[in-house]
């Protein structure tokens, strides 16, 4: 079964997920409609969250392959035509006439898909000059005439491709190992990217490289957020490095300009870790998944705080004591920082609630399984929604009430980056499993 889009309310618990699949002996893709009771089923990466619609990619293999032979095809349902988007995130985009999109990557092809969103019909594909499997996420850039530039970047490059047509309107041709998801200034007209050894600044009209400067070793790009500040605190651009499996990830803070303000390296941090920003305070995670033999003893297991303008340590949330193999992310919600445990089976997964003024570990959410996933989680409507390769399907964990804020972009924002929002008027409450 290859596939990707659900679609489920957020404020019910039945949803219809629709895909595509081939059927044992059956030489033709055919439709399907796969019914999940939950409407969390069978999709477990990177989601968004717009109007209360929850919009999630499925891996690239999963318990559909068995499940799907035994389901009534089913013409009269939309069936969404997108497969192999492994660890990616989609996008929802209203174009100019008012059409809203949704977008994916396809990496086998090496392209995007846009779509309708609410007829699924297939509007265009990019050229197929996108390839690579290390693919986050989307950002944009909206140009002066109103109409909008969507930003992939892969291992050859950054695209900048017309949401209009599909088509490349500039490509700057310097790669990596994976894509990062750049960030844009969309009042100042500029984009900022990583590529392999590089951190660009270019112009989002038309790509054109304002300044470029070179990082020496950590100097790796696979799949995370580069990070736009501009706020009290200062205007920054984020970055974080991978090198060598254990001990050797680095995070960079430049300038406007991409003069570097500070760094801090050997830092134990993973393959696929993102970058959050909240109250002045940036943090990463800790561990990593693929080479878990590779750290020793305890002392790696904390979330540790950096202010933003010097590096400086704010704080260290010491979570030695506890047993898992890697946290990735730890996005922002209201004060508090959400850090998941991403374990092997042989672990019981948790949620750290952690204060963002001052480090202290406030609740801790144990899940009573193991749960991973390539892709990164997001909050909204007091929910944290996380994929489960385990399981195949969507954690959801209730952490407020009273909320009415989305999840529009892969890291919150879909321009900044930050992995934070922000919804005065909701109220925490003690973190519960959901839909379970």
């Amino acid at each position: 079964m290859r596939a990707l889009w659900v679609f489920a309310e957020m404020t019910i618990c039945t949803a219809l997920l629709l895909s595509t699949a081939v059927a044992p002996g059956d030489d033709k893709q055919r439709q399907y409609a796969v019914l999940s009771k939950s409407g969390l089923d069978y999709y477990n990466q990177g989601g968004i969250v717009q109007d209360g619609i929850a919009y999630f990619t499925a891996g690239d293999y999963g318990r559909r392959n068995k499940e799907v032979a035994a389901i009534k095809l089913k013409e009269s349902f939309p069936c969404v035509p997108i497969h192999k988007t492994y660890d990616s995130t989609p996008m929802v985009i209203q174009r100019k006439d008012g059409v809203w999109l949704l977008l994916a990557h396809e990496h086998k092809k090496a392209r995007t898909v846009a779509l309708d969103r609410d007829t699924a019909e297939i509007i265009w594909t990019s050229e197929t000059n996108q390839p690579g499997a290390y693919f986050f996420a989307y950002s944009y850039y909206q140009r002066k005439d109103g109409s909008k530039l969507i930003l992939m970047a892969c291992k050859n490059g950054l695209h900048a491709m017309s949401l209009e047509t599909g088509r490349d309107v500039w490509w700057c041709k310097l790669g990596g190992q994976g894509g990062i998801t750049p960030c844009v200034d969309q009042r100042q007209g500029w984009i900022f990217d990583q590529c392999g050894g590089k951190v660009l600044k270019l112009r989002a009209e038309d790509g054109k490289i304002l300044k470029q400067t070179e990082v020496s070793s950590p100097n790796r790009c696979i799949s995370w957020n580069t990070m736009l500040i501009d706020d009290e605190h200062g205007y920054f651009v984020a970055t974080r490095w991978y090198g060598q499996p254990a001990w050797d990830a680095a995070i960079r803070v430049f300038d406007q300009d991409l003069n570097l303000v500070w760094q801090r390296d050997k830092l134990p941090s993973g393959k696929k870790d993102t970058l959050t920003y909240a109250e002045g305070k940036l943090v990463t995670g800790c561990g990593n998944m693929w080479y878990k033999e590779r750290y020793k003893g305890d002392s790696w297991r904390n979330i540790t705080a950096y202010e933003i303008g010097s590096g400086k340590i704010a704080w260290r949330c010491d979570l030695s004591k506890y047993d898992f193999i890697c946290i990735i992310n730890q996005p922002y919600f209201n004060g508090h920082f959400y850090a998941e445990t991403q374990d092997t089976k042989d672990k019981k997964s948790k949620l750290f609630r952690i204060k963002a003024a001052d480090g202290k570990l406030e609740e801790i959410f144990e899940y009573g399984r193991a749960i991973t996933s390539c892709a990164q989680p997001l909050i909204a409507r007091g929910r944290m929604l996380s994929g489960d390769n385990h399981r195949d399907r969507i954690v959801v964990t209730r952490i407020a009430r009273e909320s009415t804020v989305d999840w529009p972009g892969a890291f919150g924002d879909p321009q900044t980056n930050q992995n934070a929002v922000v919804d005065p008027p909701a109220k925490l409450v003690p973190m519960k499993e959901i839909q379970k």
